[in-house]
C-alpha cells in the first residue's frame, strides 16, 4: 500500500513504529487533523495494489510457457468488495489461452477469490474508537490522571518545608514515558473481548484485574452495542517509549520549582511551600485490533495510530481540519445535519422526581458532527416532554440537553431505523445566586464577622459519594451562581482559603453533609471560616497546616 505523499512527506503526520526498519504509521488524528482514510480509499488502495503487482505475482505466465500460450487480450479490471465476514476480490481479465499443441483453446475473462477476514467490521470499529476518543478525550484523561497521582510528578500540592522543591523536566519525561508504557496496555474497550481475571501486579499482593484501579477507570464503553457488534475482537493501546514532548509550566531550563511564579511564593516565609504546575504533552499511541478466528472467519489485525494531546493539563482535541483522502469534499457539519433519514423522538424529563421537562436544548453528535436540535416542548397535549425530529443515519450517536438550573446531560443513541424513541435524564441542580463568607477568629470563635476589604475567599465543593465538583470566589462576581445536586442527600468536601493580597490568614477543611429537606427550600448558603490573627512564623505555618482540625470550632457551611 502507498501512503499517500502529504502524509508521508509530513514527519507530523505519521511516526516509526520500529526505528531501522522505516515502517511508518499514518496518524488518524494529530495536531487538530482529523485524517481517517475512508472505506472507498481503503478500497481505491488495494485495488490499485492488486492491478500493479499482478504482473509481478504471474510473471508473464512463466509457468505455463511449455505447455500454453496465454494472450491478454485486454488490461485487467480490479474489483474489491469488503463484506461482513469477507473480502471478496474480483478480476476482470480477458485471456485467450491456447494449447501448444493446439489441441485446447479458450478464453478465460472472471477470477474472484474470497479472504475470510472481517476487515469491515473491524475498520468500523477502529473508527468508532477514534470518533469516540475525539469526544470522551478517554487517553487524554487516563493520562492525566497518572501523572497526577504519581507522587514524582509534581501538579498542585502545599508542603511544610523550608526547603525549596526542585524537579527536573527530563526526570519527569522519563517517568511519564515509563506509566504510559506499563499501564495504557489496561485500557479495555467494554463489550470486546478481555479477561476480567487477567493478573495484575500488585505490590501489596496478588490482583486480578476486575479487582482494581484499572476495572473502575481504564474500561471504556464506546457504544452500548459493543457487546453485540464486536464480540469475539480484542483491542490493545500501547506505548513503546517513542518521542513524547512534555512542556511544564513554571519552569526554566528544564527546571521545576515551588514558588516560581507569583502567587506560590506567599507563604515563603511561613516555611511553606506551594506549587501549581501545569503540562503540554504530546505523543503517539499504537492501537491494535485483533479479530479472532471462528469457524467463520480467519484471525486479522488491524492497526492504526493517533496523537495524545494536552494543553495546561486540559484534553485538547480540537478539530482544525480534515485530510482528504478522496477526490470529493468531507461533509460539513450543516449538511450531514440536513441530510436527516429517520424519525427519532426524545424524550426529557427529571432524573431526580422523573417528572417532564420542556425547554431543553438539544444536540445530536455523531463523530464529528454537531447538529442543534433546538429545545423541546410539550408533546401530545402535554401528556410528555421532548421532540421528534429525522435526524441523520447514525450508529453511535449521542444526544446532549441542557437547561438552566440543570446539569448537562447526555446519552447513546441509534438513528438507523426509523421511529426509535430515547429517554434523556437530566439531574437537578439547586442555583444560589446568593452566598456569602464569614470569619470568626481563633480567639473567640463565637462572633461572625464580614470579610475585610482586602480578603478573598476561595471556595472548593467535591462530593464524596457523587461525581460533583465546584469552584467559586467571594466575594462573587457578578452573574455567578453557586450550584449544588438536587438530585438527593450527599456528603461533600469543603475547602475555603482565606486570603488577603498576600497570605493564606485562614480557612475551612471538613465534610458538609446536606440533605435534599434542607436544600428544598434554602435560599442561601453561607460558609465559616477561621482565622488565626497576629501570630509567629512558627504558629502561621501550624495553622495552616492543622487547618482541618481547628476548622471542627466553626459551623459547617449553612443552608438558609
Amino acid at each position: 500500500m502507498k501512503v499517500p505523499n502529504e502524509i508521508s512527506s509530513n514527519p507530523r503526520a505519521h511516526f516509526t513504529s520500529l526505528p531501522g526498519i522505516g515502517f511508518n504509521i499514518p496518524y488518524w488524528w494529530h495536531d487538530g487533523i482529523e485524517a481517517v482514510p475512508t472505506e472507498a480509499f481503503i478500497n481505491q488502495q488495494l485495488r490499485n495494489h492488486i492491478k500493479s503487482e499482478l504482473g509481478n505475482c504471474i510473471n508473464k505466465f512463466e509457468p505455463f510457457a511449455g505447455r500454453f500460450e496465454i494472450n491478454e487480450l485486454k488490461e485487467p479490471i480490479v474489483d474489491v468488495q469488503f463484506n461482513e465476514n469477507d473480502v471478496s476480490v474480483s478480476l476482470r481479465y480477458p485471456l485467450e489461452v491456447i494449447s501448444k499443441d493446439g489441441s485446447f483453446k479458450a478464453l478465460l475473462e472472471k477470477f474472484r477469490y474470497i479472504v475470510p477476514v472481517r476487515f469491515k467490521k473491524v475498520y468500523n470499529l477502529a473508527k468508532l474508537i477514534m470518533e469516540r476518543e475525539n469526544i470522551d478525550y478517554f487517553l487524554e484523561k487516563r493520562t492525566i490522571d497518572l501523572y497526577s497521582i504519581d507522587r514524582e510528578i509534581p501538579t498542585t500540592d502545599i508542603e511544610a518545608t523550608c526547603n525549596a522543591k526542585v524537579w527536573r523536566l527530563s526526570n519527569i519525561r522519563e517517568k511519564l514515558k515509563t506509566l504510559l508504557r506499563v499501564n495504557l496496555p489496561y485500557i479495555r474497550v467494554r463489550g470486546t473481548d478481555y479477561n476480567p481475571n487477567l493478573y495484575v501486579p500488585n505490590p501489596n499482593g496478588k490482583s486480578i484485574y476486575s479487582d482494581t484501579y484499572f476495572q473502575q477507570h481504564f474500561v471504556w464503553e464506546i457504544s452500548p452495542n459493543a457487546e453485540k457488534d464486536y464480540k469475539n475482537t480484542k483491542v490493545a493501546f500501547s506505548y513503546e517509549n517513542w518521542p513524547i514532548k512534555v512542556y511544564a509550566r513554571p519552569s526554566e531550563n528544564g527546571i521545576l520549582k515551588s514558588n516560581a511564579q507569583k502567587g506560590t511564593d506567599m507563604l515563603s516565609f511561613l516555611c511553606l511551600h506551594i506549587w501549581h504546575f501545569t503540562y503540554d504533552i504530546e505523543y503517539p499511541v499504537l492501537a491494535a485490533i485483533l479479530d479472532e478466528e471462528t469457524d467463520n472467519n480467519g484471525q486479522y489485525q488491524f492497526n492504526f495510530a493517533f496523537k495524545v494531546s494536552i494543553d495546561h493539563n486540559q484534553p485538547s482535541r480540537a478539530n482544525k481540519g480534515t485530510e482528504l483522502f478522496e477526490t470529493t469534499a468531507d461533509l460539513s457539519s450543516e449538511e450531514f445535519c440536513n441530510d436527516a433519514q429517520n424519525e427519532i423522538t426524545i424524550f426529557t424529563v427529571n432524573n431526580a422526581t422523573g417528572e417532564d421537562i420542556n425547554d431543553v436544548n438539544l444536540t445530536f453528535v455523531c463523530g464529528r458532527f454537531y447538529c442543534n436540535l433546538g429545545a423541546t416542548d410539550w408533546l401530545s397535549f402535554g401528556a410528555a416532554a421532548g421532540t421528534t425530529k429525522k435526524l441523520p443515519y447514525c450508529i453511535n450517536g449521542i444526544v446532549k440537553g441542557a437547561r438552566q438550573g440543570f446539569a448537562e446531560a447526555q446519552s447513546y443513541i441509534q438513528t438507523d431505523v426509523d421511529g426509535r424513541s430515547y429517554v434523556l435524564a437530566l439531574n437537578p441542580m439547586k442555583e444560589f445566586r446568593g452566598y456569602k463568607v464569614v470569619k470568626h477568629m481563633l480567639l473567640d470563635t463565637s462572633i461572625a464577622q464580614e470579610l475585610a476589604k482586602n480578603e478573598k475567599a476561595i471556595i472548593m465543593i467535591k462530593g464524596k459519594n457523587i461525581g460533583f465538583e465546584s469552584f467559586a470566589v467571594y466575594p462573587q462576581e457578578e452573574g455567578f451562581q453557586l450550584m449544588i445536586p438536587d438530585t438527593k442527600s450527599a456528603i461533600y468536601d469543603a475547602t475555603i482559603y482565606l486570603i488577603d493580597e498576600e497570605n493564606i490568614i485562614g480557612g475551612y477543611a471538613g465534610e458538609w453533609r446536606v440533605t435534599k429537606e434542607e436544600l428544598k427550600d434554602a435560599k442561601e448558603i453561607v460558609f465559616h471560616v477561621i482565622g488565626q490573627g497576629i501570630a509567629t512564623e512558627d504558629e502561621k505555618a501550624l495553622f495552616v497546616s492543622g487547618l482541618e482540625s481547628y476548622s471542627k470550632n466553626v459551623p459547617a457551611p449553612e443552608l438558609r
